[in-house]
């Protein structure tokens, strides 16, 4: 894409999680995110193929601006540390999901989109949330450190799992988002225990 291409296309992800941000995912309209953004509904959907695309273009956006935020702060936090000064693997682990969550909580129309396409069938947004997935992927790697693969990955998958199902019991009314993220901190405390 040229330079002008992408920044249309960045207006039209950052109206997305403005619209997101005021009345959540259920009621965007295509016409609405290119008339906010000033960019052409046609030109909208070359970059688009649905609404779902679009909604998952910004998720991921957004996603990726708290992963980055998560990791940089972290590593400016003095608790946590064990006897070489770095944060315990665990803990690190545990300030990443409860940090995701504590966003959601401050967002809960992004925890309402995330359950939402994580649900949707759209190639498009299929293949967004795999890069999601190699994101957070890259960041939990990052935060277990040079944890053994055969270990790091079945924690991955236990926590990840988890997050996913405290959002949407949480997102559809049937816990409450301090009931999720007690579970979340049990379990990852559970697969982390003999890790540190």
């Amino acid at each position: 894409m040229t330079p002008s291409q992408l920044a249309r296309r960045r207006r039209l992800t950052e109206t997305v999680i403005e619209i997101v941000s005021e009345t959540g995912p259920e009621n965007l309209q295509m016409r609405e995110v290119a008339e906010r953004s000033g960019v052409a509904l046609g030109t909208a959907y070359r970059y688009f193929a649905s609404k779902d695309h679009l909604l998952a273009a910004a998720w991921a956006d957004w996603h990726g601006r708290l992963s980055e935020k998560v990791i940089s702060d972290l590593s400016k936090q003095p608790g946590g540390r064990s006897e070489d000064g770095s944060a315990s693997v665990c803990e690190r682990v545990l300030a990443f999901v409860l940090r995701e969550m504590r966003a959601f909580q401050h967002n809960p129309n992004f925890a309402r989109l995330a359950v939402h396409l994580e649900a949707c069938n759209d190639p498009y947004v299929s293949e967004t949330l795999v890069g999601l997935g190699e994101e957070n992927e890259r960041v939990m790697r990052a935060l277990m450190g040079d944890l053994p693969e055969e270990v790091a990955r079945p924690a991955r998958v236990a926590i990840s799992s988890t997050l996913g199902m405290g959002l949407t019991s949480w997102t559809t009314g049937r816990t409450t988002v301090t009931e999720a993220m007690r579970n979340i901190e049990e379990v990852t405390r559970l697969v982390m225990r003999d890790i540190g």
